[in-house]
């Protein structure tokens, strides 16, 4: 029987630009980050030229990913009914996905201006728009039901309305035995959030995070395979994943750590997305009962797919051709 993944997300539009690091600077931006910013903002960062427009979103770029790998893929946002909004629907479901989220016939959809430095880092500024706003009456709580797998990101906790609908839909999931992933999204978020995603850690079943978002987590500077396995072994059911780019993905589980290397990329063009392309061949392993291992290599691969191209999602042809043997 074929198991089934939701998604819930922000819903966004990439709008992908390049510039270089006194840009970044210009704009008081921290590269890596991502910043929330007003409409004014995004209506000035507009007028930047503009290198590809796509969909985007953390879990919605992970979904897409699974749903292009036939895996029976569900997406649950909102999006304006805005010509942004529409190619949003519109792309997720042309590749197999089924988007079960709402539209907002009053307010715009979401856009990310992607900045990227010649170095391929990516700094993000994110108008929300209406993506946030999710709350129970968005939830399709018979779609919740028949899902194996429930995938939910640490960015929508930037909204408070939100985070009610979210903390029903993970108690609902656990009460039904769906498995709970959390992405905790980006450092920052993390330290804007600490104490909420703390307390969410009992109740997940497995959790994203790169180096940086983990070590804000547990309030250290430096990397430590020891003291993340401390950590996260408080939480017997727990799988953590870490991924360190170049350094490959260690997961922590079952009472041990896996460490993960991963090939050199000699030709790094875009760093956009990478977390999310792993997150995606992570879950396709899981999704088809891969071990750990196995499953911490497709994630590999996949991330190390994506970030040898400019943006955060593969087409058919290019997914097509990945080869992970």
């Amino acid at each position: 029987m074929t198991k089934k993944i939701t998604g819930i997300g922000n819903a966004i539009v990439d709008i992908l630009c390049k510039v270089d690091d006194s840009f970044l600077t210009s704009q008081s931006l921290v590269k890596g980050s991502m910043s929330l910013i007003n409409e004014k903002k995004a209506i000035e960062l507009t007028k930047l030229k503009m290198e590809k427009i796509s969909s985007g979103g953390s879990v919605a770029n992970t979904m897409s990913i699974l749903a292009q790998m036939n895996c029976d893929s569900y997406f649950i946002g909102k999006v304006g009914s805005d010509e942004f909004g529409q190619k949003f629907i519109k792309e997720f479901e042309e590749i197999g996905g089924k988007f079960v989220g709402e539209n907002s016939y009053d307010q715009a959809s979401a856009k990310s201006f992607v900045l990227i430095t010649p170095d391929a880092q990516r700094t993000m500024c994110t108008y929300l728009g209406c993506a946030p706003q999710i709350n129970m009456s968005d939830i399709d709580e018979k779609n919740l039901k028949n899902s194996d797998f429930l995938y939910v990101e640490g960015y929508l906790w930037d909204n408070p309305e939100t985070i009610e609908a979210l903390r029903k839909a993970i108690s609902s999931a656990k009460k039904r035995g769906t498995k709970v992933i959390f992405s905790l999204s980006d450092s920052f978020c993390v330290s804007r959030h600490k104490e909420d995603f703390l307390n969410l850690l009992p109740d997940l079943d497995i959790l994203f995070a790169n180096e940086s978002e983990a070590l804000e987590l547990i309030c250290e500077k430096e990397y430590s395979s020891d003291k993340l396995f401390e950590f996260f072994s408080r939480n017997s059911d727990l799988i953590a994943v870490v991924t360190r780019s170049s350094k490959g993905s260690s997961v922590f589980g079952y009472g041990s750590v896996l460490e993960i290397p991963t090939d050199l990329i000699p030709n790094i063009l875009d760093a956009t997305g990478a977390g999310d392309a792993f997150a995606a061949g992570f879950l396709y392993g899981i999704i088809n009962d891969f071990d750990l291992e196995k499953s911490a290599k497709y994630g590999n691969i996949l991330a190390g797919n994506i970030i040898q191209k400019v943006g955060a999602r593969f087409s058919k042809e290019e997914i097509q051709k990945i080869k992970f043997s």
